[in-house]
Parts: structure tokens; C-alpha cells; sequence
């Protein structure tokens, strides 16, 4: 199967920070790619390896990042004494981790624009949100660790948008 793709397609289906770190390596590299921006051929290990075959495009950058938090709230959670808890450390990297599938150096046409604008206001809303819940500290022979409950920040996310 020949797989086509401009390098924005990448940015375009959320997978752009994956390419760069499985396959590229070099953000520096990323960047020269992206700003070229020239069709090339991604073969079917690679585009597997990040995801590449499994999206759909949508400006709706809102919605995939809302399917970003409820697939890590699934994957995970952990069960406690009867509560569905994750780590805050795990929700506060992977919050600010999904901002880096939009590189600083792209420059989106004017749909996505107002898109990516609106899903920084959201994600900001979201992290504050996150900031004001009761964090629940667990203890093991390791240490003390800050967990959060999922259905808490499940309430957190807004579908209708």
C-alpha cells in the first residue's frame, strides 16, 4: 500500500509530535520537513507506529482532545478501596503533552487557526478546572503520591461545544 502525505496531514490528524519523536528523531529536522512541506511517502510500519491509521481529520481539535482524556482515563485508572483514581502527574504531562502535536512552527490555514485558538482556551479552562479538585495522597513503601478521581475530571470535559 503507497501511503501519501504532506507533513501538515500530520499536524492536521494530531500524530505530528509521534512522527517526530518515532520516526524523525530531530525536532530540528521536524522542523525543516514541515516548513518545506513537500508530499512524501510514509511507509505502513511507520504510519502504524504513530497512529497514522486509525484517525480522521477534523477542525474540531476540541473533540480529539476530549478522546485524548477519556482514552487516558481508561488506560490509566487505577481502582482504590472502590474509587477510579489517576495520578496527577500523569494528567498534568499528558495535558501539556497534546498542546506538542501543534509545533510552534506551523503555521495553519484560518480554520484551524480559530480551532487551535479555541482548543488553548479550552485547555487552559481544563487545567484550571483540574487545579481546583480535592487531590487524594496515597502512600506505599515508595512514597507519597498525588492521585485525582477520574469521574471528577471526567465531569471536567464539555461535549457540547
Amino acid at each position: 500500500m503507497r501511503i501519501s502525505v504532506l507533513p501538515e496531514d500530520l499536524v492536521r490528524r494530531c500524530v505530528w509530535d509521534n512522527y517526530v519523536y518515532y520516526i524523525i528523531g530531530s525536532e530540528k529536522e521536524g522542523e525543516r520537513i514541515l516548513k518545506e512541506n513537500k508530499e512524501f511517502e510514509i511507509s505502513e510500519r511507520d504510519a502504524l507506529i504513530i497512529g497514522l491509521l486509525k484517525v480522521i481529520e477534523t477542525d474540531n481539535l476540541i473533540h480529539k482532545f476530549n478522546g485524548y482524556i477519556v482514552d487516558l482515563l481508561t488506560n490509566k485508572s487505577i481502582n482504590d478501596k472502590g474509587q477510579v483514581l489517576i495520578r496527577k502527574k500523569v494528567i498534568d504531562v499528558s495535558v501539556d503533552k497534546f498542546l506538542d502535536k501543534f509545533p510552534p512552527y506551523w503555521v495553519p490555514n484560518l480554520v484551524y487557526k480559530k480551532s487551535l485558538d479555541d482548543l488553548i482556551s479550552y485547555v487552559d479552562n481544563f487545567k484550571s478546572g483540574i487545579a481546583d479538585l480535592e487531590i487524594i495522597k496515597i502512600e506505599d513503601k515508595f512514597g507519597v503520591y498525588d492521585f485525582l478521581n477520574s469521574n471528577s475530571i471526567k465531569k471536567l470535559i464539555t461535549f457540547n461545544y
